[in-house]
């Protein structure tokens, strides 16, 4: 057993909590068993929040819901993640700033997170956990960020490894990588002696087939601890450091200048009073005709020459500044560690380290610099406390499982340690899925490779989302029979997993805040076919509360749900549990479907069934008129429906006959769904 396991495992028993860590852990991961209940996303983006007086509410509006959650036969919710957040009372749980702090430190502004109060929320997960008079235990899984931290300006450092890497303009043996953001530097001449400086500016890393507009920066000089104002003026050519430059105008103003082409340099001159820090802040910039914009601040500018008194300091007295020191209020609680961060816990770490780009599909991209400081998580250090800390996020605050964001962002073996080193939850390891968003093959990849170093964990099924969004917001054009190979479970290109692997969606909170990717109408559908085939299921909170979505660039792009989403989901809901597990069959490409032509709109499958009902068989059609086929009712294998009577489930005067060749005739009304089970199945309501 690990040093970290160890000591937690004592506090915990010093203060009689029991710890369920055991040596098991360490040579069995117990396969997940399968998951064919029904999961919550138990949030959006933005949800409501009283700022102004710093109170979280999502915690007890939860809790206040957990009785429909278990009236309805919702097994697990996903909640946001818990931690406070650089911005404090607004952040959604993604700019993670500590991990300790649940709302119950005051930083950032606020005690509580957006979200509430560590006290509420561990109310609401003991509620949750309640299964007194018979209640059911709805399972409570948080979203962990496991590869970077967002800070602010409070946690501002000397950065020597940056340093290096700007003026090495991002080149590690040979090869360029990508700079570090332009403007999440300081440049700072500390207690800088009287007289002139003349401070030579130079971009890399910049296109230099387009305009010069495209090389546009903004440069910011603070020489009389003035702060920055919104004050700016323009370069003035030529000003190209070959004796000549540009004055600048005063301290705390702002100069927008360009890189004209390659091998431009640009020359501002200061007159420091002395005994102040000079503070050099640099913005990359996009002109367009008088608009001024934001630019890609991988684009690099860097002050790479200061001269004072014939010598160039910038060697050897500038700093870069960066916000990568962090350290928090001291932690008393059971478990909590009092950790600080510096810049050796992010990349670029030292003279070999490097930061990496987006890539150029969905591969996995661990040095990317995509969201706040990027951890360094090959560090066996930084293993070592994120594996501390879900260990106590389980044991302490009792999370069933968790959700792990933007896995694309480390690697596989660092997932499976932080998975393994979790104590298992009665007997088997708790419950994992990971955000992949990518192909159904990058996917695919992900799953087997935390496997083999022993670790389990579900993925969502992206490429699903996608098909039933087009199937959603289409119209009878859409082929229903793409339907047969959506997503993974279905897939058939070598690249499929399980059911037991796979967690299936129609929106989440990304795809919920950006208005092109909304399912716009016909959500009967989407749910008809995820809440009734393999995969566990995970309903939207908007769609099951009716919440309006708004787009987050974009507050007049909204869009509302009616009441009866609500009312096909708890149906559905009640359908899956009732009749449905196992494997799916696809009558409609298999079945010789009759009228085959009908197979354009008309999708048919048959589901196998639990230990009480024999299954049932789901009919979707997307055309506008009632539809239906003649499919074979008994796949090869399954068990025989011959001459029985089928019973449409949500009308129960509608029924069919399967004849002894074992053909039937089943329907679905326009742009919906019916589901049919034998009559001697049928639970009525």
């Amino acid at each position: 057993m690990t040093s970290t396991k160890l000591k937690l495992s004592q506090m915990l028993q010093k203060a009689g909590i029991g710890l369920s860590i055991t040596l098991f852990l360490f040579f069995v991961v117990k396969p997940l068993s399968a998951q064919n209940d029904v999961m919550l996303q138990a949030f959006y983006w933005d949800v409501p929040v009283d700022s102004d007086n710093n109170k979280g509410l999502w915690w007890n509006n939860l809790n206040n819901k957990s009785i429909d959650f278990k009236n309805w036969g919702i097994t697990g919710i996903w909640i946001p993640s818990p931690s406070k957040g650089n911005w404090g009372i607004f952040d959604m749980g993604y700019g993670i700033y500590d991990h300790y702090d649940l709302g119950n430190y005051h930083q950032k502004g606020s005690t509580e997170t957006r979200f509430g109060s560590r006290a509420e929320l561990e109310n609401m997960i003991a509620t949750m956990h309640d299964t007194t008079n018979g209640m059911a235990k709805v399972n409570v899984y948080a979203d962990i960020i496991l590869n970077h931290i967002y800070s602010g300006d409070d946690d501002a450092e000397v950065n020597p490894a940056v340093k290096q890497y700007v003026f090495d303009e991002a080149y590690r043996n040979g090869q360029q990588y990508v700079p570090y953001p332009t403007n999440e530097i300081n440049w700072v001449i500390p207690n800088a002696k009287a007289g002139d400086y003349y401070i030579k500016i130079k971009g890399y890393y910049l296109d230099y087939s387009s305009s010069y507009e495209n090389r546009a920066y903004d440069i910011q000089i603070d020489y009389n601890d003035s702060g920055f104002n919104n004050s700016y003026s323009w370069e003035t050519e030529p000003n190209n450091g070959d004796g000549h430059y540009n004055i600048f105008p005063d301290s705390g103003q702002t100069v927008r200048a360009f890189i004209n082409y390659e091998g431009d340099i640009d020359e501002f001159r200061v007159t420091a009073p002395g005994n102040k820090d000079i503070v050099i802040k640099l913005t990359s910039r996009i002109q367009s005709g008088e608009s001024w914009y934001w630019g890609d601040q991988t684009r690099g500018f860097y002050p790479f020459e200061i001269w004072f008194n014939g010598q160039n300091i910038a060697t050897t007295q500038l700093q870069a500044i960066t916000n990568t020191g962090l350290s928090f209020p001291h932690k008393t609680g059971i478990g909590e560690q009092n950790w600080t961060w510096n810049y050796t816990h992010f990349h670029p770490v030292d003279e070999n380290d490097w930061l990496g780009d987006w890539g150029m599909g969905d591969e996995i991209i661990t040095n990317t610099k995509g969201f706040g400081n990027d951890l360094n998580t090959f560090d066996p250090a930084i293993q070592e406390r994120m594996n501390e800390w879900g260990v106590w996020m389980a044991d302490v605050i009792k999370f069933d499982g968790f959700r792990l964001d933007f896995v694309r962002g480390f690697q596989e073996s660092y997932a499976a340690s932080w998975i393994n080193s979790l104590p298992l939850l009665n007997g088997e390891q708790r419950y994992i899925v990971s955000e992949y968003w990518g192909s159904a093959a990058a996917i695919q990849s992900w799953v087997h490779n935390v496997g083999s170093y022993g670790a389990a964990t579900d993925a969502f099924d992206f490429p699903l989302k996608t098909t039933l969004t087009d199937m959603c917001n289409g119209d009878a054009s859409f082929n229903m029979s793409w339907l047969n190979h959506a997503g993974i479970v279905r897939n058939n290109d070598g690249h499929s997993l399980p059911g037991t692997s796979v967690v299936t969606f129609l929106e989440n909170h990304d795809t919920g805040k950006e208005h092109d990717k909304w399912v716009t109408k016909d959500w009967n559908l989407g749910y008809a076919y995820i809440l009734t085939h393999e995969g566990r299921p995970c309903i939207f909170y908007p769609h099951l509360y009716g919440i309006t979505l708004f787009d987050k660039d974009d507050a007049s792009k909204q869009l509302s749900f009616p009441t009866w989403v609500q009312d096909e989901i708890i149906k559905l809901i009640d359908v899956r549990k009732t009749y449905l597990d196992g494997i799916i069959s696809v009558l409609s490409q298999t079945g010789n479907p009759y009228p085959e032509t009908n197979t354009n709109n008309v999708y048919i499958a048959r589901r196998q069934g639990n230990d009480k009902k024999d299954g049932a068989i789901i009919v979707l059609n997307n055309s506008n008129i009632t539809k239906g086929l003649w499919v074979n009712a008994t796949p090869e294998g399954w068990s025989n429906w011959n001459n029985q009577t089928l019973v449409d489930i949500f009308n129960n005067n509608v029924s069919t006959q399967v004849y002894d060749d074992g053909r039937v005739w089943v329907k679905a009304p326009a742009r919906g769904y019916a589901i049919y089970v034998l009559s001697t199945d049928l639970v009525t309501k």
